[in-house]
């Protein structure tokens, strides 16, 4: 079956530019996606000559905006015969509309209805200890890249955060 964000009708430069800040992008890191899908659009490869000219950055600057992307699990990186290839295809599997959280629900609510079950007593106290140590905003991140990975368990959220912190 073909991914919603596949379908012909899907404007995915919409959706980044939507969804940025829920996705807790920063600008040069949506823009560095945006430049991945329009170089997927026009079939062109990119290097790092294209994104130094575009982003008006240093290769190291290049280098900490693509190591972000992909500490947050929104971009893989691999080879192939004609050179890097940029994969943004992870960025999609989010549903940014889970982590609004507002008065009406709390985080709770919120990790509860992305694990799609009620939490256990031992899942609740995984939470709050995380919450403590991490913080609201770190823990967010980490369960949404949780939720990308498909691997929806506290100690996998502890995992990430933990080599966050390294």
């Amino acid at each position: 079956m073909k991914k919603w964000y596949k379908e012909s009708y899907f404007d995915r430069k919409n959706w980044i530019l939507e969804n940025f800040d829920k996705l807790n992008l920063s600008s040069e890191e949506t823009l560095l996606i945006l430049l991945v899908d329009l170089c997927r659009i026009n079939k062109k490869a990119i290097t790092y000559d294209y994104l130094t000219q575009k982003l008006r950055k240093t290769n190291k600057e290049i280098d900490n905006i693509i190591a972000s992307l992909v500490n947050k699990h929104y971009l893989k990186l691999s080879t192939n015969s004609r050179g890097l290839v940029f994969d943004i295809e992870n960025i999609f599997e989010f549903d940014p509309d889970k982590y609004e959280i507002n008065e009406n629900k709390d985080l709770y609510d919120t990790v509860s209805e992305v694990f799609n079950k009620p939490l256990s007593s031992t899942e609740l106290q995984k939470m709050n200890d995380l919450l403590e140590e991490y913080g609201q905003k770190r823990f967010t991140q980490a369960l949404r890249i949780a939720e990308a990975q498909k691997k929806l368990k506290m100690s996998y959220i502890e995992g990430i955060l933990r080599n966050e912190k390294k």
